[in-house]
């Protein structure tokens, strides 16, 4: 695994491979739409998905927390897809195991459930100087971090052949972080000559402008 560390608003900022934002000095991770239970909805319309789509999420985000060891976790929106199934009770048993960390939802368009657990801070908008962390891209005084739309980008080689990767997306006064969980889209983007660009593939954090 290789991350790589950038300056956003002054501040040092670890960008992981596995889709994660890193704010070592406020031990702050953030991951950004999970699309938990995706795969039960898709079950429950009857196109057969492997439920293990999203334990894969779950080892990677555990790998993370075990590598960075935050005191807090925003989600920043779209935890989980849509109504509830079983999939929001491994959730749950996630939360138990790391009860020592503070998890904080920044609600997103999918985040509909009527019940969430106590333990799960829920919020529209979070402000932490200099940032606002946002599910769907904002005005602010701040810099602005959301997710929402999935950013990845396409890179061409020699033999004319192209590869579309996930990608942490960096404009002057606003970023957004790739989606995180494995059962999501891509949405191409294409960014400002000024803007910085970081394709995550084969387990590095890769600087593309």
């Amino acid at each position: 695994m290789s991350e790589t560390v950038v300056l956003i608003a002054e501040e040092e900022i670890i960008l992981l491979p596995e889709k994660g934002l890193f704010w070592e000095k406020e031990k702050l991770l953030v991951v950004s739409d999970l699309h938990l239970g995706k795969a039960g909805h898709f079950r429950k319309h009857g196109i057969p998905v492997s439920k293990k789509i999203h334990f894969t999420d779950f080892q990677i985000l555990e790998s993370m927390i075990q590598r960075v060891k935050p005191e807090r976790v925003i989600l920043l929106g779209d935890l989980f897809h849509s109504a509830e199934n079983n999939e929001w009770d491994d959730f749950l048993r996630f939360l138990e195991l790391y009860k020592f960390i503070d998890f904080i939802l920044v609600e997103g368009n999918h985040d509909i459930l009527t019940e969430y657990p106590p333990t799960l801070t829920r919020t529209l908008k979070l402000e932490l100087h200099p940032f606002s962390f946002t599910h769907i891209k904002e005005p602010s005084d701040m810099y602005n971090i959301s997710g929402h739309i999935h950013p990845g980008v396409s890179i061409r080689g020699k033999g004319r052949q192209s590869i579309t990767m996930p990608c942490f997306y960096f404009a002057k006064d606003y970023g957004v972080l790739p989606a995180f969980g494995q059962f999501t889209g891509i949405k191409k983007i294409r960014p400002k000559k000024e803007d910085r660009v970081y394709g995550i593939a084969e387990g590095s954090v890769i600087e593309l402008t």
